[in-house]
């Protein structure tokens, strides 16, 4: 079963539901669209989501509440305010792209990847088991590659997006292999069993579990 009234569910469905949006008017007009209004649009997004976070705090929505059975995704007050955090960033880069996007081309595919990635960057709060943290990583990485090769006709911008690429799938190779490192030595993916499962550890387990900690470091920073 599926929580769909949890906060990180609403906020999916916001988020993703505008980002779709937004290409969708886009073609659906002859005309080329403003930038600014496609950033307005993304703003309200935004501001909707970041609203509905702090009224479910204010309903003093605080005891850690499982979204999935699988216990993947917990809405509690610490997410929320790592949420929060992060649709603060993503509104400060959406005011931010106003004066960038002007005269440029695609300013909706544009937005609505901030949209996409943030989504990733919420879900990233909420994560309490290493797959699902790593599936939420990705969802915010993959706008953010597309993002940094915007502007196709300029080769610094293409360069730099060929080198973020093979950065990012390096790390995410090293991620990986940390959760199976972790996963091997406790028998478990979820955060807070591998912390217990790290601190009970025999003596000839521990240098895979560092090994393991030292992969989330380097694949995550």
């Amino acid at each position: 079963m599926i929580d769909l009234t949890s906060t990180p569910i609403i906020i999916l469905a916001i988020l993703g539901s505008v980002g779709i949006a937004i290409p969708v008017i886009n073609i659906a007009l002859k005309e080329k669209g403003s930038s600014t209004a496609y950033g307005v649009i993304a703003l309200i997004a935004l501001f909707t989501s970041i609203g509905y976070v702090l009224y479910q705090l204010a309903l003093e929505h605080v005891a850690p509440a499982a979204i999935f059975s699988q216990d993947v995704l917990v809405d509690d007050a610490f997410g929320s305010l790592f949420a929060i955090a992060m649709l603060i960033v993503a509104i400060f880069t959406t005011i931010g792209s106003f004066s960038y996007m002007k005269n440029k081309d695609n300013p909706a595919i544009y937005f609505s990847l901030i949209l996409l990635s943030t989504i990733g960057m919420v879900l990233v709060a909420y994560s309490t088991d290493l797959v699902m943290l790593f599936i939420a990583w990705e969802l915010m990485s993959i706008p953010t590659y597309i993002l940094v090769g915007f502007m196709k006709k300029d080769p610094i911008s293409n360069e730099a997006a060929i080198k973020y690429f093979l950065f990012g799938a390096l790390a995410s190779a090293i991620i990986i292999y940390g959760i199976s490192l972790a996963y091997g030595v406790t028998g478990s993916t979820n955060i807070g069993e591998v912390i217990q499962g790290f601190m009970v550890l025999d003596a000839d387990l521990i240098p895979i579990a560092l090994l393991s900690v030292g992969m989330f470091i380097a694949g995550f920073g």
